[in-house]
């Protein structure tokens, strides 16, 4: 079983503030961005995880992402983990007991499916297999890079940050963690009074926290950087950087 966390999506109405804030201030550089049915994509480097910025597109193709702003505003929309089998992790989920929604296997570049919060304990989660190569992202940046949709990037900050925790509340960490270790691979890092740490084989220093509380879903992204500690919010989402030493 190969299945790695690989990014966080924040849904947006427009990626442009968000982008340039997470360049010249955290340092992460434009890795490509494409377009789909109802929503367009950029993805910048967190480091060992991937943050990936939505905004609505092509709505009247498809219109979930502009509802899903209407109902809850900008913010966390989902995790993505990556598997080099998604047909195998399907049956695996449905033996689990759970339900995939939104299965698309057809598309040799991106195939899909995804977790609805109920079952994940408050967070969309997706699952995904890409058959994309590098040269095929370059290519699609080209196409759909600066100048086409999404803002020139600006010159990134020299204070690289690194994104090293994400951490999702929710009611029912026992149903959660079954999820995310059972079915999604990841192991138990460390744990306290209302909190477990999880870790995943491939995915280097990130972790991903589940811990007791309301509101459900992606509740702070933690970074660290050279500089004293601070927080702010970014694109609707909670973000705390800490001194790497």
């Amino acid at each position: 079983m190969v299945i790695d966390l690989d990014h966080v999506a924040l849904a947006l109405q427009d990626v442009g503030p968000t982008l340039r804030t997470l360049v010249t201030d955290f340092g992460t550089p434009v890795l490509f961005g494409g377009v789909n049915f109802g929503f367009r994509a950029v993805q910048v480097d967190g480091g060992d995880l991937h943050i990936e910025l939505l905004e609505p597109f092509n709505t009247e193709a498809n219109d979930f992402l502009e509802r899903f702003l209407i109902r809850s505003g900008e913010g966390p929309h989902h995790l993505t983990f990556k598997t080099d089998d998604i047909r195998r992790e399907l049956e695996r989920a449905s033996d689990a007991g759970y339900t995939p929604v939104g299965v698309n296997i057809d598309n040799p570049w991106w195939k899909e499916a995804f977790i609805h919060p109920k079952e994940a304990g408050g967070t969309v989660v997706q699952i995904a297999q890409s058959g994309i190569e590098p040269e095929h992202l370059e290519r699609v940046a080209g196409e759909y890079g600066p100048g086409s949709w999404w803002p020139e990037q600006p010159e990134p900050s020299t204070n690289r940050s690194v994104l090293r925790r994400v951490v999702v509340a929710t009611e029912e960490i026992g149903r959660a963690l079954a999820l995310y270790t059972d079915w999604l691979g990841g192991e138990t890092s460390g744990h306290g009074e209302g909190w477990i740490e999880l870790a995943w084989p491939g995915g280097g220093k990130v972790m991903l926290e589940l811990a007791a509380g309301r509101p459900e879903g992606v509740h702070r992204l933690e970074w660290t950087h050279e500089g004293e500690r601070a927080e702010r919010i970014v694109g609707g989402a909670r973000m705390v950087l800490y001194s790497e030493s």
